[in-house]
């Protein structure tokens, strides 16, 4: 029998996550931690928020922190996992 489970992975936008964030590297550092754990990957998915609230809210966080930060869009990892 087969068990999913689904991560989900944020990233941070503006000039700190610009600098700062590896986006390919976050991501393999969780994959590498559910393959240790028996996990593999199924797919994917970019996280993309469409919901307008959550985009204005985004800018004003972009505005009043002059630029440094904002929320990013991140990706939805899904993994399987055989069980007896």
């Amino acid at each position: 029998m087969k068990r999913n489970k689904i991560d989900e992975i944020n990233f941070i936008g503006g000039l700190i996550g610009w600098l700062a964030v590896n986006p390919k590297a976050t991501i393999d550092n969780r994959v590498a931690e559910a393959n240790e754990a028996g996990w593999t990957v199924v797919n994917v998915i970019p996280g993309g928020e469409q919901n307008a609230l959550l985009r204005l809210l985004r800018t004003l966080v972009l505005v009043f922190t002059l630029g440094l930060f904002t929320f990013g869009d991140g990706v939805y990892i899904i993994f399987e996992k055989e069980e007896n």
